[in-house]
């Protein structure tokens, strides 16, 4: 018989925790020590249970790190569909306490899957890309600035900061490059035994047409499992145009 599941709601602040586990409601402090107590609450439970929360702006981060290392199964959902749950179940309220209650609620009526733990390249990427977007956002606050002063000595001052800050989103993107090149170079393979079946087929065509339908049948099985959309859509057309001349050829 399938164990059921006892699922836990938790809202995250900065400072602290509200949790709802069944009837029980506790806070605990969001650091180190706060964690471990959650954690030491959680394992008197002598069955299965999940972590419900929500994404809060990166102070759910070590929480979720240290609910992995205790082997601790936990989901982390969209905001905007707990809302529309509370809101559906009538529940118009919103307190840090009531809201660690309608997770829990939540994740027992959709059963929710865990999310899968990053790697740690996931996770350094990730900050990467956070301190890359909020340097964005810092730089073009400080170009704005830029445009509507007037004094030389701020002027120059504003100047020297956006160098330091294109900077440093220099290196943040060569920390993140060699992933992206990677990911290509792990693709190239693949993009190269698509471009040999097309020239294939197209050469077939050139040399006899009545090969073609033999030769796109043998390629359309790998490219219905592998290829794009747009690309399965311009190999039909092509087999449109060039069947009707294949079929001419073969009754003269």
């Amino acid at each position: 018989m399938k164990q059921s599941v006892v699922y836990i709601g938790v809202d995250v602040a900065k400072a602290y925790l509200d949790v709802a586990w069944a009837a029980a409601s506790r806070r605990f402090p969001n650091d180190r020590n706060g964690h471990a107590a959650l954690v030491l609450w959680i394992k008197q439970s002598a069955g299965s249970v999940q972590l419900i929360c929500e994404a809060s702006g990166g102070y759910e981060q070590a929480l979720l790190e240290s609910l992995e290392q205790n082997n601790l199964a936990v989901t982390l959902v969209q905001a905007i569909r707990v809302r529309q749950y509370a809101r559906a179940a009538g529940i118009l309220a919103k307190t840090d306490t009531l809201d660690a209650k309608v997770l829990a609620a939540f994740g027992a009526a959709m059963q929710p899957k865990p999310t899968p733990a990053l790697s740690a390249e996931q996770k350094r990427l990730r900050q990467y890309e956070a301190q890359r977007r909020h340097l964005s956002k810092v730089l073009l606050a400080e170009q704005n600035r830029l445009a509507q002063v007037s004094c030389a000595e701020l002027r120059s001052l504003s100047r020297s900061l956006i160098s330091k800050i294109k900077k440093q989103i220099d290196t943040l993107d060569a920390g993140i490059a060699p992933s992206s090149v990677n990911s290509i170079a792990a693709k190239r393979p693949l993009w190269l035994a698509w471009h040999r079946l097309i020239t294939t087929v197209v050469r077939s065509a050139a040399s006899a047409l009545s090969s073609v339908g033999g030769a796109l049948c043998a390629a359309g099985s790998t490219w219905l499992r592998s290829a794009p959309l747009a690309t399965i859509r311009s190999c039909r057309v092509f087999i449109n145009a060039c069947a009707p001349k294949a079929n001419h050829t073969n009754s003269l």
